[in-house]
């Protein structure tokens, strides 16, 4: 089941000095913005799936920082994405489920 999470991305826009409060996988995806991320990608399914969801819902907010954000098909999609960090002066993330 999808989840919304339009209210509580606006919570990604704080700043350096303020507090966060929000729930883990905003967190992770806070902690990935100020990484310095150039592009995240990432395949659907538990225990991640939320966090396509939490990107998905904050595209805007990602639009003007310049982040590309994409969903894979399969998890060899999504890590190939990590390519451009060994060609490029590029710093990435992906997420995918174990498939194992």
């Amino acid at each position: 089941m999808e989840r919304s999470f339009k209210e509580e991305v606006e919570q990604l826009k704080l700043g350096a000095g303020a507090t966060f409060h929000g729930e883990g996988i905003l967190a992770v995806t806070k902690a990935l913005l100020q990484s310095g991320v150039a592009y995240i990608g990432g395949y659907q399914g538990a225990p991640v799936s939320h966090l396509m969801d939490v990107l998905n819902d904050a595209r805007g907010i990602l639009d003007e920082l310049g982040i590309h954000v994409e969903t894979n098909a399969s998890e060899a999609g999504a890590a190939a994405m990590l390519g451009a960090s060994i060609n490029y002066p590029l710093r990435g993330a992906v997420t995918f489920k174990s498939t194992v």
